[in-house]
């Protein structure tokens, strides 16, 4: 499981713009947003992590992290 803390998320609406936009490419995804910044976490291999987070920036949320 990759985990990414991602800027501009501020509340659910934002966290099912992302889901409903990524799902169907890249499977679930969860977002905590108990914590800020918030993070993104999805089950994805090492060569989708450049499209999964230029997909994010495409949304308007950048990847501040990958951990």
């Amino acid at each position: 499981m990759k985990k990414f803390k991602v800027a501009n998320i501020h509340c659910q609406n934002c966290a099912n713009t992302i889901k409903n936009a990524l799902e169907d490419d890249f499977g679930t995804i969860l977002i905590d947003l108990s914590c800020e910044p918030k993070v993104v976490s999805v089950e994805i291999s090492d060569e989708r992590v450049q499209e999964f987070r230029a997909e994010l920036e495409d949304l308007g949320f950048s990847v501040i992290k990958e951990f």
